[in-house]
């Protein structure tokens, strides 16, 4: 008879996967997604040597589910940002496009502080080289992004604009994601210094696209 979902297996099967992501995102965080093999992370599980492949499968479809388990939710909601923006007869402001963005890498900080720095650390290694498992996750967030930013700076090159809209987003996560080593020892900044430091990064990222973008109208 085929197992039905909520059956104690079913359950103990959720519960195995969940403690294979909890304990691959904190290895990864720590010492790189590179670095931490299969084995490393069904060790610091205390599960078996086939745990990881027998639930996930591979190391990239573990990796996508670490993204997944804090970062749908996040992706849904910047997408549904990017879809208001859409949505409006005018064209988005470079400050209200950059906080549809960021705003929601800001409460997941702030909702799970640990966590989340974990995830954006991850998230920041995987964006360096285009993982593919982080270009799964986002689906189609990218364009979405694109054509919002399109609007905002139609005079922009795109090829420049699609370049340093990559830079700006990166240079983002790379501040979040090193927010914790002016804390050292801590398992995470305190909130109120993770929303000053959000603020002053959006600030920065406001300018930035404002003076990259936005004076390039009529040139190239």
């Amino acid at each position: 008879m085929p197992n039905r979902a909520g059956t104690p297996r079913n359950r103990a099967g959720a519960a195995t996967r969940a403690r294979l992501v909890r304990t691959a995102e904190r290895l990864f965080a720590a010492h790189g997604v590179d670095a931490v093999s299969v084995r490393a992370v069904n060790a610091a599980a205390g599960l078996g040597p086939s745990s990881v492949n027998y639930h996930f499968g591979t190391k990239d479809d573990l990796i996508a589910a670490v993204l997944l388990d804090l970062g749908a939710a996040l992706r849904d909601r910047i997408r549904a940002n990017a879809d208001r923006l859409a949505a409006l007869d005018t064209p988005p402001t470079a400050e209200a496009l950059v906080r549809a963005v960021t705003e929601p890498y800001r409460d997941l900080l702030l909702r799970h502080r640990i966590r989340g720095m974990r995830w954006v650390k991850i998230v920041t290694q995987l964006s360096l080289h285009a993982h593919p498992a982080l270009t799964a996750a986002e689906a189609d967030l990218p364009e979405r992004l694109l054509a919002q930013l399109r609007r905002a700076f139609p005079h922009s090159d795109p090829e420049r604009l699609d370049a340093r809209w990559a830079v700006a987003l990166m240079g983002f996560l790379q501040a979040l994601a090193r927010a914790d080593d002016w804390h050292p020892g801590a398992a995470a900044p305190p909130a109120q210094e993770l929303a000053a430091l959000y603020e002053d990064q959006v600030v920065f990222l406001i300018g930035g696209l404002e003076r990259l973008l936005g004076d390039t109208k009529g040139a190239q």
